[in-house]
């Protein structure tokens, strides 16, 4: 997802597996139940900060859906002000050409105007009863077709004088819908700056808790070991270990969400850059001892392929294109465009740039999407796998693909 944003996957396990210190009630030193049990999840007690942690993830949860949203509409509304600002290209040049040929009819209307002034006016009747009778039918022909061409330059000159109105309207009206993109993309922006500042907030005061956690289990360990209650010592140094080492992954995360964040708060609000179509990169050399990749589909699907194997470990960082970083829709684009294929940064874009495909017609080089809002993308490299950007906080990697929320798959064309 094109800018697709957040950290679901540091912040949730596999489904079905709990971190080792979550357990919700942890010994006593003499071996009774915590004294946190039935609090009401008081800060104080190992259980109250567990359930506080477990609704800072919640709210994180929730921000994780509002932003992959935010961040969706932000790249399709850069693409939209492109299209907007092509638009409007178009209607200025349809004025000046208007306008052009508003001055050229009206300058011939002036001149025929002037060789009329010059031949003493139109009146047929004047021309033949003054000058020499033998030439009167001449000078009334000639007067004729003067009079001819000056109504048909007065019917071009309004003609063109309605042209001239209908492009200006069209112009003022193209103008005001850039001017709505780019309304439109500035407050996506800067939802997703607020969010982001959310998203660090809530991280930070995580790794607080982790610490409160650490703390509470050091202490509860000490208790334990001073009563020789071996077994509830044990599992207090399990439970602030595991809190000590969450600190250091949510440090890490805090610190990707920060980049992210600088990086996009540099993004001017702009047209996306189009993408260059490269020349085909060769096949990767094979890891020593790693099965080669399946064999891609036709076109540049191998080559597509070989370069998403190629992106593995990289990180994750919303609205990165590559090549130190990509997100979702960032990492599809850019292996594809090392096949020669141009594919636009933004998910619902890259939804209608190839042939749809079932999944049974599935073969390495597809692209595959996910969730009713298609905000996420990876490459299919088969056997039920795929390589892609999956969230703040990760790298692009290998992974199996999300079937319980798989929507389709797109060929690309090359």
């Amino acid at each position: 997802m094109s800018l697709g944003f957040l950290i679901s996957g540091w912040l949730f396990l596999a489904p079905g597996m709990a971190p080792a210190w979550a357990s919700p009630v942890a010994p006593s030193v003499d071996g009774s139940p915590s004294a946190g049990v039935g609090d009401g999840g008081s800060s104080d007690t190992i259980d109250g900060i567990m359930a506080q942690i477990a609704a800072a993830r919640g709210e994180l949860a929730d921000l994780d859906a509002k932003l992959s949203t935010a961040t969706e509409a932000f790249d399709a509304g850069r693409i939209r002000l492109g299209q907007a600002r092509a638009a409007v290209d178009d209607a200025e040049a349809r004025v000046d050409r208007a306008d052009t040929a508003v001055q050229d009819a009206v300058q011939e209307r002036r001149g025929l105007a002037a060789s009329a002034y010059r031949a003493g006016g139109l009146d047929a009747l004047s021309a033949i009863l003054t000058g020499d009778p033998g030439g009167a039918l001449d000078r009334a022909g000639a007067l004729d077709a003067l009079a001819r061409r000056a109504r048909v330059a007065e019917t071009r000159e309004r003609l063109a004088r309605v042209d001239l109105t209908e492009a200006r309207a069209i112009a003022r009206t193209t103008m005001a819908d850039a001017q709505g993109a780019l309304d439109a993309v500035t407050d996506q922006k800067r939802i997703i700056e607020t969010s982001a500042g959310t998203q660090r907030t809530l991280l930070d005061g995580l790794i607080v808790k982790q610490a409160d956690l650490e703390r509470q289990a050091r202490e509860r360990e000490a208790a334990a070991r001073q009563a020789r209650q071996q077994a509830a010592a044990a599992e207090a140094a399990r439970i602030a270990q595991a809190a000590a080492d969450e600190q250091t992954r949510l440090r890490q995360q805090s610190g990707l969400v920060q980049q992210a964040s600088d990086t996009f708060a540099a993004t001017p609000v702009t047209p996306a850059t189009p993408v260059t179509p490269a020349s085909p990169a060769p096949p990767a050399p094979a890891a020593a001892g790693a099965p080669p990749p399946p064999v891609a589909g036709g076109g540049g699907a191998a080559a597509a392929v070989a370069e998403a194997h190629r992106q593995i470990g990289k990180p994750y960082v919303w609205g990165a294109e590559g090549p130190d970083a990509f997100d979702c829709s960032g990492l599809t684009q850019w292996v594809w465009a090392k096949a020669g294929v141009q594919l636009p940064h933004y998910t619902g874009d890259q939804w209608s740039a190839g042939r749809h495909v079932s999944r049974d017609q599935l073969i390495p080089g597809d692209l595959v999407f996910f969730n009713a809002a298609l905000d996420h993308v990876g490459i299919y490299i088969g056997n039920d796998q795929m390589i892609h950007a999956p969230h703040t906080g990760a790298v692009v990697r290998v992974e199996n693909v999300w079937w319980s929320s798989f929507q389709g798959a797109v060929r690309p064309s090359g």
